[in-house]
């Protein structure tokens, strides 16, 4: 049985795991310290009965299990368990005891990982792996999970169509690939080189595909900076980035010199993991990265510590060398962003181990910066999935408290305190630059599960709006990493390393659910209204929530009396839900009550010079996740459908509240007369600043929005 799995560490404590498992809802008492204490807190915040908050909270440990990484050495071993019984062990187990110690983890127990990324039938117990990441565990016992022994049918298969629009054809434009030149393995103390630059051919161990280098005619120069970024463990006494100038001749000899010194692990025993990550930026704009694994050994050999490197017929069956592990590529489109945003946030994850909320954050501005840009170390104390889980399912339950601001206010603290305070800083800095038009912020980030726009602002620019960094910028998210998706030969990947900046739109569909007395579902008037609305006054079609008409949408194969309609904007209203129970935990629910899960928008068929802005006014369908190691959600899966463009809901939303904003939005976006309408990002950040409402009641459902999109997209309105 094929079940989803929290990430856990076999040095993890005892204590520290029922803690982390409780914050996702599971334990096997709630009288129990650790699922006593997040009760009590989320009881003690919310002012609920103490049995209510348990009981909403708690969920059923037979519908997942635990995928443990242990490191041994500079190698990695997986254990594929089921949660109850972590649960039972940690429970029997001192607090400071780790978790492979109370499990009795050893190296021939250790199961040999289950490669899912050719789509092979699960026949075995083990950690099922995508892209070196772990996506769920195959248990022969499991009690619950989805019905799916062949990892192929819930990756799906696609195929990508199209290609992105381009800038016009340079006169020179030459192929290559990323280059890194770096050691397997560093001594701690030891200084080191590492190169970057381009080669003629792909490089054992570098991420990252072919990719193209158009010269201007005019200047045949390109004036790139390379950025380079580690976990813990390694630093870099002259900096991390370095000007790189490249012209044809020069593509296989231009490089740039980085010196690094690796430092001591914390168990001497052990081993740094990391990956040297590089991004390439063209005029501020992050046009593409690559990876190369490296570990970071003790300065000498410790008696008792395992073989470092060892040989492979040295291994246990279950064990995977850290070099040579898989890394995702991502797209490269080295071409600059006439709009570029004013500071673009990255958050990456170089350490690859999915049970620790180790990230990197990294800045970048087309401004000149006085501000540190990094790399910065972020710990989120968690993995970002629980991270973010207990948040979003705290207000979506209680955004009717009276309490509510404040709650808020507490939820944008804690989210800010996770950012380094550099971010602040170079927000200031891009501010008075840009002044008085706000800023526009990009994030890029491997994770999708934390609301960074909620990032609470001590000292906003405007005091008249909400302290929310989502409701004193334009703030936009884009996803870069995630699993590589099968191209079709000269298909450009979809989501594109950067995101749109301008879409030309002629026409919209708009969708609402009719919900009838047998779907289960109740009416929804003013979602009902809000399409009738957007469909009369911009051309298009106007479908029904049907599963026929939901599939002519995707297949980008929609009609009129006329003949066959493109669209370029996408309207859909109607009820959603979240289960984090589920693997694909988003749902949209049509007029008949029959759930769609965003697996289906993964298979859509725009992209090239179709790619849609879709709004997705639903409650809890603005969530992102990852399944089997990709980007998922309907964000996710939406971006890699080819959209270029989704906005959704982090939580319920009011129904006439929606219903405003959906009017305005596109009344902003869309106006009436051709040209262009307003930027997203401007138009989200007077929606962010409804919440203060009127009399100081706060208006949750005006800061549910979050949208993946360039924050300076512009919707031109064709006739």
């Amino acid at each position: 049985m094929l079940i989803q799995a929290i990430d856990l560490d076999a040095q993890m404590p005892a204590g520290a795991v029922l803690e982390r498992l409780a914050r996702n809802g599971y334990w096997l008492d709630a009288s129990h310290d650790a699922a006593r204490e997040r009760i009590e807190d989320v009881s003690r915040r919310l002012a609920r009965p103490l049995d209510e908050v348990a009981r909403r909270l708690a969920r059923d440990a037979s519908r997942c299990g635990a995928a443990i990484r242990r490191q041994w050495g500079v190698n990695v071993l997986w254990y594929a368990r089921e949660l109850k019984e972590v649960l039972v062990a940690c429970c029997a187990a001192a607090p400071g005891t780790p978790l492979g110690d109370a499990l009795g983890l050893h190296e021939s127990s250790s199961e040999p990982p289950i490669d899912g990324d050719g789509g092979a039938m699960v026949s075995r117990d083990g950690v099922v792996m995508m892209s070196g990441m772990p996506v769920a565990v195959s248990l022969r016992e499991g009690g619950g999970g989805f019905d799916a022994p062949h990892v192929g049918a819930i990756a799906g298969d696609w195929v990508l169509r199209g290609e992105i629009v381009a800038a016009a054809p340079a006169p020179v434009v030459l192929q290559a690939w990323p280059r890194i030149d770096a050691p397997d393995f560093k001594a701690a103390g030891e200084v080191f080189e590492v190169v970057v630059g381009f080669g003629t051919q792909a490089q054992e161990h570098v991420s990252g595909g072919v990719l193209s280098l158009p010269f201007p005619a005019d200047t045949q120069v390109l004036d790139l900076v390379v950025e380079l970024s580690a976990g813990r463990g390694i630093e870099a006494p002259e900096g991390w980035s370095r000007p790189l100038r490249v012209t044809p001749a020069t593509v296989a000899t231009a490089q740039v010199t980085f010196t690094l010194r690796g430092l001591p692990p914390d168990d001497v025993a052990g081993a740094w993991l990391t990956l040297l990550e590089v991004r390439y930026l063209l005029s501020g704009t992050v046009c593409g990265t690559a990876a190369r694994p490296l570990a970071i050994l003790p300065a000498a050999s410790h008696a008792g510590g395992p073989p470092a490197p060892a040989s492979p017929a040295a291994l246990p069956p279950g064990a995977q060398p850290w070099i040579g592990a898989v890394v995702p590529p991502t797209p490269f489109n080295l071409v600059a962003d006439p709009v570029a945003p004013d500071l673009t946030i990255e958050i990456s994850k170089p350490d690859r181990a999915p049970g620790t909320g180790l990230y990197v954050c990294r800045l970048s501005s087309p401004h000149p910066l006085a501000t540190v840009t990094g790399p910065f170390q972020i710990d989120l104390g968690d993995d970002a999935k629980t991270f973010a889980r207990a948040m979003v399912d705290e207000v979506r339950q209680f955004s009717g408290d009276a309490l509510l601001a404040k709650h808020m206010e507490g939820v944008g603290r804690l989210v800010a305190n996770r950012l380094p305070g550099e971010v602040f800083e170079a927000l200031a800095e891009v501010e008075a630059l840009v002044r008085p038009q706000p800023p526009a912020v990009l994030l890029v980030s491997v994770e999708s599960h934390v609301p960074w726009e909620l990032a609470w602002m001590d000292v906003p620019f405007d005091s008249a709006r909400p302290s929310f960094v989502g409701a004193q910028t334009l703030m936009g998210r884009w996803q870069r990493d995630g699993k590589p998706p099968r191209l079709a030969a000269g298909a450009a990947p979809r989501p594109p390393a950067h995101p749109v900046s301008v879409l030309d739109v002629r026409h919209m569909a708009t969708m609402s659910a009719l919900y009838g007395a047998t779907s289960g579902l109740r009416r929804l008037p003013m979602a009902e209204a809000e399409v009738q609305a957007l469909s009369t006054r911009y051309p298009g079609i106007k479908l029904s929530a049907t599963a026929q008409q939901m599939n002519d949408l995707l297949d980008a194969a929609l009609r009129s009396g006329a003949g066959p309609l493109a669209v370029q904007a996408v309207h859909l209203a109607g009820h959603g839900d979240f289960d984090p129970t589920r693997p694909d935990a988003s749902a949209l629910y049509l007029e008949d009550g029959k759930a769609l899960h965003s697996t289906l928008f993964r298979a859509a068929r725009y992209g090239g010079s179709c790619q849609p802005l879709l709004f997705l006014n639903a409650c809890m369908l603005g969530i992102g996740g990852d399944l089997l190691g990709d980007m998922a959600g309907f964000p996710g899966s939406s971006l890699r459908g080819g959209f270029g463009g989704v906005l959704g809901a982090l939580w319920e939303v009011d129904d006439a509240v929606a219903h405003d904003i959906a009017l305005e939005f596109w009344r902003r976006a869309l106006p009436d007369s051709p040209g262009g309408g307003e930027t997203i990002g401007s138009i989200l950040r007077d929606v962010r600043a409804g919440y203060q409402g009127h009399g100081g009641v706060p208006v949750a459902t005006c800061l549910a929005y979050v949208y993946y999109g360039h924050p300076r997209l512009t919707l031109r309105r064709l006739v």
